[in-house]
């Protein structure tokens, strides 16, 4: 692991991963630390929506979100 980040991130949930992509966009180096596998990224948001997060869903487009995979 890399030790010369300006923020370690403890979970991966959608906070964590807002935060990550936040700071990074401001040019920080970010390091996400995670004790759930690689298969559970999201949190408790993973596991509320049944294991399945939606994208572009018929309830976005309804509400003009626009969202993609990427």
């Amino acid at each position: 692991m890399p030790d010369d980040a300006d923020v370690i991130i403890v979970g991966a949930g959608l906070a964590g991963l807002v935060a990550a992509a936040e700071l990074t966009a401001a040019g920080k180096k970010t390091i996400i630390v995670e004790q759930e596998p690689e298969r559970s990224l999201g949190g408790q948001a993973f596991w509320s929506l049944g294991g399945i997060f939606l994208v572009d869903s018929p309830e976005q487009r309804r509400m003009r979100i626009r969202d993609s995979y990427e």
